[in-house]
């Protein structure tokens, strides 16, 4: 341990979701102004925070060997656990670790470093709602920042530990979201990511649902930052695409022409086994149909779940007919995998390994086409925007407003600078990306 750490210096790991991303960024930016000071090792820390992740039982193994390998790293540093996979519903014991700290108690290591620097974390009752209410940055590690407006989640789908891990689903008042924005925006951000754990869960003091949120945002940014900076929406429910979104999507300025759907299956009984009846499958192609009206070129990506306990093949094959309907751009395929403590991991007819690899191919290849095919339709776009992630790496590396990943000729990223909107000309495809050049 070097003399940076015996003078309160931290080093943060983060893992999993955008969530868990904003959390620590929030982490990081309270306890710079407390006068800590942040490490790029963990060796140089004196303290180890580890923002961790539980969806997947792979996850928490990760955690695990994450602990071991930093408490090599650092022997005398206090390594603290936190998020979804500490404590209640996680981990109750993880050698390694100087103490566990679980997500609900999350928000109480803001001050962790106040006063002495001994302050311990501060709890909230489970679902409190001033939980989520004190996490705020004024800025991001990356060059797309994000926005975290609602945390939890109610809806208690089958193979899902995140209501057990996070709580029930509450939202962050608009006011403050609103503000934040503004924040990231006069910071020098020009894409900021709006986030949460369900979008579908979000609810205004008055009643207001997400779509009311959109609209808000639209009229407060679009006057002064339409066509200077955009706003991409995170994961979406398939019951969120209604009249109401469509119109909302129509109107907006701001809002980047890509959507991501958490769909996991396209077969209404395989829907229904886990828990999540709630939206038909079925409506979805007419909701795009009616989507390109309005927004004449998109991408479109899901979360597909295959392999789920009781999947016959003639329900994977009804659930691959209704995927193939859908204008998807690209998709994130995941083979069904136990995770303890959730209804799914003791149903009956769970689906063998070779099976759930079998399908998880076929999904994956047709992602893939799917994925090659809209990124050679993107070459015929005379301009893209693209923000590109600082001056590391060869080629720089950027995501255009299209969620196609772009990189940037070498003689080009001199001229590039991180954070804004830089409008390119694709050349060609590479690697499965955007070969582009600046026009700047």
């Amino acid at each position: 341990m070097t003399d940076a750490a015996s003078g309160g210096a931290f080093y943060i790991c983060t893992m999993g979701c955008k969530v868990n991303r904003y959390e620590a960024q929030a982490l990081r930016e309270r306890w710079t102004a407390q006068g800590m000071t942040e490490v790029s090792q963990p060796d140089d820390a004196g303290t180890v925070v580890i923002n961790s992740c539980a969806v997947t039982a792979a996850a928490v193994a990760d955690l695990r060997s994450a602990v071991r390998r930093f408490r090599r790293a650092a022997p005398e540093a206090e390594i603290i656990v936190t998020g979804c996979a500490a404590g209640p519903a996680g981990i109750a014991d993880l050698p390694g670790a100087s103490r566990l700290v679980p997500q609900r108690d999350k928000a109480g290591l803001l001050d962790f470093f106040s006063g002495d620097g001994a302050a311990e974390p501060q709890g909230f009752p489970a679902n409190s709602a001033a939980e989520p209410q004190r996490f705020s940055v004024s800025s991001c590690d990356r060059s797309r920042a994000v926005l975290k407006i609602q945390d939890g989640c109610s809806q208690a789908c089958a193979f899902c530990i995140v209501p057990s891990v996070r709580g029930a689903a509450r939202s962050r008042p608009p006011e403050a979201s609103t503000e934040e924005v503004l924040r990231l925006l006069r910071a020098g951000f020009r894409e900021i990511v709006i986030s949460g754990v369900n979008l579908s869960a979000y609810r205004e003091p008055g009643g207001g649902d997400f779509r009311d949120f959109l609209e808000r945002l639209e009229d407060t940014l679009a006057p002064d930052w339409a066509g200077r900076a955009r706003l991409r929406l995170s994961s979406l429910e398939p019951r969120q695409l209604d009249d109401r979104a469509l119109a909302v999507l129509g109107r907006s300025r701001m809002i980047a022409p890509h959507l991501h759907l958490s769909l996991q299956s396209g077969s209404p009984a395989v829907l229904g086994r886990m828990r999540r009846g709630h939206y038909d499958p079925e409506a979805l192609p007419e909701f795009f149909a009616r989507l390109r009206a309005v927004w004449p070129r998109f991408a479109l990506g899901a979360d597909l779940l295959t392999g789920f306990p009781g999947e016959t093949e003639a329900e994977f094959e009804t659930g691959l007919a209704l995927i193939r309907r859908l204008p998807l751009t690209y998709a994130h395929v995941f083979p069904y995998s136990r995770r303890p403590g959730t209804p799914a991991a003791d149903m009956a007819g769970q689906v063998g390994a070779a099976v759930k690899k079998a399908r998880a191919a076929r999904l994956r290849a047709f992602a893939r086409e799917r994925k090659e095919a809209f990124l050679r339709s993107l070459l015929d776009v005379p301009l893209l925007h693209a923000v590109f992630e600082g001056k590391s790496g060869n080629p720089l590396a950027g995501m255009c407003e299209y969620y196609a990943e772009c990189l940037l000729r070498d003689e080009d990223a001199a001229r590039v600078r991180s954070r804004v909107l830089t409008p390119v000309r694709p050349l060609a495809l590479h690697g499965g990306k955007l070969l582009t050049a600046s026009v700047q």
